[in-house]
């Protein structure tokens, strides 16, 4: 089994205000600190992802030297136990709450590296013990919701708010199929939520650059535009949660943080859909499942740009995704209200320019955009034979 504290959904996320010569505030945000040299960057872009069934074990087995292991209690379990015996301290990660990281790294003994055996909340625990001591670290992701393992910064909890730290690059990123296939179906396919956002990413992108407000790159963009194609051929095997899903989100999430590390920003991959996700969860006080919300997101806002939005509804529907308002727990007047409350929420948190500067949410905009929706049958049933 796999232990639900692992596949929590991630905690509301509040934007950050950060300068305007630095990227925006995805929850995996690609801004670079000064002292990030060559080599590092050049790592980052490249990562070793291992991708397999089985290889988890023996490649931990044939680490060099000592090692922490940071998990939960379900990957743990689920895990080859020998992978335990041989750390020389095994801690179960509980909170990312600044202080409680802190906690954790002074009570676990030294070693020459740091392993990380679990979801995202394992996955940015191993990333903060290894960047505060320094030493390198492995991970090991048992569920492909999120894009923690492929990317760089730190989430830390810092008075209720998520902020990042650092600049870390895995020494290995061993994802074990065998281990990720055991985590509930309906959070792997989730992962694609972050990778179908570039369908409105893109376009949000383009406008900033229209208005002057951001440098636009077109070969990026090209390769924004390629991870998209492949992302939307995935749609049946998301469906059936198969190896080559779950190792092409891997895969293609590791191309998009390569990237967004070559714009020095996150407009490739994040616009109004992740502005509609952080204000959904700021106006409910609710977590929700991040890809899935983001899904609703990219729906809404490509209905909002005139963007192809039925493809990105059969794509939804197709890959069985969650993504309706009724499956993710919103009402007709929850959601109308989150969308009426757009601009003033991109205003003041000061987010970088998107549709939502550029199309007025009136009450008839808002209701358009709500019955967009009624064409998408809910569940992996309904999906199966829809076409794009």
């Amino acid at each position: 089994d796999v232990c639900s504290s692992d596949l929590k959904v991630r905690d509301p996320i509040i934007p950050i205000a950060v300068p305007t010569d630095m990227a925006g505030p995805d929850e995996r945000d690609a801004r670079l600190p000064a002292m990030t040299d060559a080599a590092l960057l050049a790592r980052a872009m490249a990562p070793d992802l291992r991708i397999g069934r089985g290889i988890l074990a023996p490649h931990v087995a044939a680490l060099p030297g000592t090692y922490l292991l940071l998990s939960q209690a379900g990957p743990l379990a689920a895990a080859d136990p020998a992978i335990a015996a041989r750390a020389i301290a095994v801690a179960e990660v509980a909170s990312l709450a600044e202080e409680d990281l802190a906690a954790l790294e002074r009570s676990l003994p030294s070693a020459d590296r740091v392993v990380g055996i679990g979801g995202g909340m394992t996955i940015d625990a191993t990333k903060y013990v290894a960047w505060r001591r320094g030493i390198p670290f492995v991970l090991a992701p048992s569920i492909v919701s999120v894009d923690a393992p492929v990317t760089n910064t730190v989430a830390v909890r810092r008075a209720g708010t998520v902020v990042y730290e650092g600049f870390v690059v895995a020494e290995s990123i061993v994802a074990d199929l065998a281990l990720i296939a055991r985590a509930p179906a309906r959070l792997n396919r989730a992962g694609v939520g972050d990778l179908l956002s570039i369908h409105t990413g893109r376009f949000d992108w383009a406008l900033g650059a229209r208005a002057g407000t951001v440098a636009f790159d077109a070969a990026i963009d090209a390769a924004a535009a390629a991870v998209l194609e492949a992302t939307f051929a995935l749609a049946e095997d998301v469906a059936s949660v198969t190896d080559h899903a779950l190792g092409s989100i891997l895969r293609l999430y590791a191309e998009v943080n390569a990237l967004l590390l070559r714009a020095g920003h996150a407009g490739p991959e994040e616009g109004s859909e992740h502005y509609f996700a952080y204000h959904a969860e700021a106006v409910t006080g609710r977590s929700f499942v991040h890809g899935e919300l983001v899904g609703l997101g990219t729906a809404l806002m490509a209905e909002l740009q005139g963007n192809d939005a039925a493809r990105v509804r059969a794509f939804l529907r197709r890959a069985g995704v969650a993504w309706r308002p009724a499956e993710l727990g919103l009402d007709r007047d929850t959601l109308s209200r989150i969308l009426t409350g757009l601009p003033a929420f991109v205003r003041s948190a000061g987010l970088p320019r998107s549709i939502i500067d550029e199309a007025p949410l009136t009450a008839s905009v808002v209701d358009r955009l709500v019955t967009s929706l009624a064409d998408a049958p809910t569940g992996v049933g309904a999906s199966q034979g829809a076409t794009a």
